[in-house]
């Protein structure tokens, strides 16, 4: 009886800080999300210098958040981030609007399938 208490104790736990980390994910999904969208603004405009600085904000913002979650989930969606990042920094450089264009919408969706591979819902359970 007192193991099967235990149990109910860890699993309502676990539940309980699995929703909390979606939370979480979700919340820096759609930070980093509007931060990519800020620099997309810039580049469309033809702002590059703006959305340089953006980037390297972006990048160093990043980085201290990669520290809290690269233990915590999978750190693979952070490895694309990055290099997806040190692409658009070159592309930035060069001033070609296609490849920086094409590297956002990979981080938009990099950061989407963080989200969604953090969700906490039947189909992933199933």
């Amino acid at each position: 009886m007192k193991s099967t208490i235990y149990v109910f104790i860890w699993t309502i736990l676990f539940i309980i800080l699995s929703i909390f980390c979606h939370a979480k994910v979700e919340e820096l999904s759609t930070y980093y999300t509007g931060k990519v969208n800020t620099i997309e603004i810039n580049i469309k405009e033809d702002n590059w210098d703006t959305a340089s600085l953006k980037l390297d904000d972006l990048y160093k913002s990043f980085e201290n958040e990669k520290n809290t979650w690269y233990k915590l989930i999978n750190h693979g969606y952070f490895n694309e981030i990055f290099l997806s990042i040190e692409v658009l920094d070159k592309s930035i450089d060069l001033k070609d609007k296609m490849i920086t264009l094409q590297e956002l919408e990979r981080i938009k969706m990099i950061l989407n399938n963080l989200e969604e591979d953090e969700k906490c819902d039947f189909n992933r359970i199933f």
